[in-house]
C-alpha cells in the first residue's frame, strides 16, 4: 500500500543516525530508496489533492496555504513544496525536524521546475535530535541553494531531541506571522 514504506521507515538505523542513507545520490540509491521516494511523491500527489477540494470549496488557491509538519510529515510536505508537486507554490511553511529523504536527488529536481515565485520557509532542528544530523542538514541547505526562490532559514532548539513539545509550538506560534499570506 502507498506510504507504508514510509510509515514502516525507521529513523534510528544507523544509516539515518550518521547521515550516509540521506546523503545517498541516484547512483547509489538501493530499491527500498526508490519506493522511499515513490511514497513521498505519492503521498504528496495525494495531500494536494486532498487539499484541493477544500481550496476550491472555499474559493482559495495555494498561495492561502502555510504548510507545517514535524519528522516524516514535515518532510514530506517540504518535498512536495520544494519539488512542485502542487499547481502553485504555497505560502510558506514551518518544518520541525524534516526528514527529507536524499537532499541530492531533490536538487536535481530543481532545473525541471517552471514556477520560480518565492516562498518563505523554516527548518527548526533540535539540538539533540540524532535522527537529523549536521551532515544531513548541511545536504539539506546545499540542495536548497539550487531554489533560489526558497528563502529558507534554519534554526536550532537547544536541548531538544526528536520530539515536537511545548518550546516547538511556541516556536511555530512565532514564526506563523512570518509566513502567513500577506
Amino acid at each position: 500500500a502507498a506510504g507504508e514504506g514510509l510509515k514502516d521507515f525507521s529513523v534510528s538505523t544507523p544509516e539515518v543516525l550518521n547521515g550516509s542513507w540521506y546523503l545517498r545520490d541516484r547512483a547509489t540509491l538501493e530499491n527500498e530508496d526508490l519506493d522511499h521516494l515513490h511514497d513521498v511523491e505519492l503521498l504528496g500527489r495525494c495531500m494536494m489533492e486532498s487539499v484541493q477540494g477544500s481550496l476550491d470549496k472555499y474559493g482559495l488557491t495555494w498561495r492561502n496555504v502555510v504548510l507545517a509538519g514535524f519528522g516524516k510529515g514535515a518532510g514530506l510536505l517540504f518535498y512536495a513544496s520544494v519539488a512542485r508537486l502542487l499547481p502553485q507554490q504555497v505560502a510558506g511553511g514551518v518544518f520541525f525536524n524534516a526528514i527529507v529523504p536524499f537532499p541530492a536527488f531533490l536538487a536535481e529536481k530543481a532545473a525541471k521546475r517552471t514556477d520560480r515565485t518565492p516562498v518563505k520557509m523554516f527548518t527548526i532542528w533540535g539540538s539533540r535530535d540524532t535522527s537529523t544530523p549536521s551532515n544531513y542538514r548541511q545536504a539539506l541547505q546545499q540542495a536548497l541553494r539550487k531554489y533560489p526562490e526558497v528563502q529558507c532559514t534554519p534554526d536550532t532548539l537547544p536541548e531538544n531531541d526528536h520530539v515536537f513539545d511545548e518550546k516547538s509550538i511556541s516556536v511555530l506560534t512565532s514564526l506563523l506571522p512570518l509566513v502567513l499570506p500577506r
